[in-house]
């Protein structure tokens, strides 16, 4: 049964994720350009950096969230989503919350899914490099099972043991 619940909502996740909504075009920049090196500390300019962050607001009244957009110095989109908190010394220390997508350097998804204060909370699904997706369910920051599912390309499922997952989110 749990296998079964597990299926399904990785299905409907899939699906769900073509008609995820991006941070707004019409979002207001609300802080100058933020630059992280790759170690994802802060430097203080673009020849020093590996990529770079926006901070914006968008919505308004009780509906306003605070948002990022992160980009590859190249210009390609590497992140997007909700914050609570930005340390803008070292990004390891900041703080996550709603939905949030990362990006490979070509622009194609990588990750996806929602962050409660800073946590992993639900099922995060990540489009692997050779076509296949992986879904993870995670429950205040910790994975909920001791697998995770990855679908193939050929559709065929199987269960991979958790402790492979931090070397595919890399």
């Amino acid at each position: 049964m749990k296998q079964f619940v597990l299926i399904s909502a990785m299905l409907l996740m899939t699906v769900a994720s073509f008609g995820r909504k991006h941070v707004s075009e019409s979002a207001i920049v609300v802080a100058d350009t933020i630059y992280y090196a790759a170690d994802q500390t802060s430097v203080k300019n673009a020849d020093q950096a590996s990529y770079y962050r926006l901070l914006l607001t968008q919505n308004k009244g009780k509906a306003q969230e605070s948002v990022f957009t992160d980009y590859y110095m190249d210009g390609t989109l590497k992140a997007e989503g909700g914050y609570t908190f930005v340390d803008l010394s070292n990004d390891k220390n900041t703080v996550l919350n709603g939905d949030v997508t990362t990006y490979y350097v070509n622009g194609k998804e990588k990750l996806h899914g929602k962050y409660q204060n800073g946590k992993r909370h639900g099922y995060f699904t990540l489009q692997m490099r050779d076509g296949s997706v992986a879904v993870i369910a995670y429950q205040n920051g910790d994975s909920k099972y001791n697998y995770f599912i990855v679908t193939n390309k050929d559709g065929k499922q199987e269960k991979r043991p958790i402790t492979e997952i931090r070397s595919l989110l890399q």
